[in-house]
């Protein structure tokens, strides 16, 4: 099974990871020499689209890579998931704070946990140090599910978006979705009530799922946009919840949807030692 996840950057990244299945892409910056990253300017892609967010790194993988892969996923390069595949034996003795977040999730039903440089770097190190057999041991387990998302946010998805964004853009993103063309092959099933929320732009799917969001996703944000102006990464998060109406729809049509939910790691810099050389 050919697996890749990537870790999409838009900045110059401080942490890499090149593996097997884990890449290192990073938007609209081009490819170094040393190959510490892969970049998207390389092909078909809309690198310097930023309304788009990290929509662009997953355009670019979509339209040039799809036929590579039989699962493909993206992570937030500062939330990536939690994937832990070595016996206890092993991730106590070389990796102990990672043996503590093991125990914290499986005791614990939170989305995520927030770690420092030096932890956060620790859990890359792990994801090199996965043998052929570890290797294959995720591919396995991811294999027998049709999609992985993170662990979902229990709130209301209408009240979420009008406390964060402009509420008059709400009824613009209903609009999009019930114009899909997609709908003109089946019934529209969309609950604009969610309070079973996927944020983030994050998930690893079976090559053909991703095909059928994607074109889902892309036919919602177009018509957002001719629609009304809009700034900054305004459709980036207008796919953030086109993601979860989208996941709501294919539990209807696909009662057997085989769906893990996993926690991330959060990458968080307030957690680093304070240098006394820099007071």
């Amino acid at each position: 099974m050919r697996l890749k996840i990537f870790s999409c950057h838009h900045l110059q990244p401080t942490f890499t990871c090149n593996t097997e299945i884990f890449q290192t892409l990073v938007s609209n910056m081009p490819a170094p020499g040393d190959g510490s990253f892969m970049s998207d300017l390389d092909a078909v892609n809309i690198a310097h689209d930023n309304l788009y967010g990290e929509l662009r790194h997953q355009f670019f993988v979509w339209k040039n890579m799809l036929r590579s892969y039989d699962y493909i996923g993206f992570e937030h390069y500062r939330r990536p998931f939690f994937i832990d595949p070595l016996p206890v034996s092993v991730l106590a003795e070389r990796f102990p704070d990672l043996m503590t977040m093991r125990l914290y999730f499986a005791a614990f039903n939170i989305a995520g946990m927030r770690r420092s440089s030096a932890v956060f770097s620790n859990y890359l190190e792990m994801r090199r140090s996965l043998d052929e057999d570890s290797v294959s041991q995720v591919k396995a387990w991811i294999g027998s599910y049709d999609l992985v998302v993170p662990k979902a946010n229990n709130e209301n998805i209408e009240r979420q978006w009008k406390q964060s964004h402009e509420a008059e853009l709400w009824d613009v993103l209903k609009a999009g979705v019930q114009a899909s063309s997609y709908f003109a092959r089946q019934p529209n099933f969309v609950f604009f009530e969610l309070e079973r929320c996927y944020f983030a732009n994050m998930y690893v799917m079976k090559r053909e799922l991703l095909d059928e969001y994607l074109h889902f996703c892309f036919d919602v944000l177009q018509y957002c946009r001719s629609s009304v102006a809009l700034t900054g990464r305004a459709l980036g998060y207008f796919s953030e919840r086109v993601f979860s109406f989208w996941l709501y729809q294919k539990r209807i049509e696909c009662p057997n949807l085989r769906v893990l939910e996993l926690p991330f790691l959060f990458h968080d810099v307030s957690q680093d030692p304070v240098r006394n050389d820099l007071i």
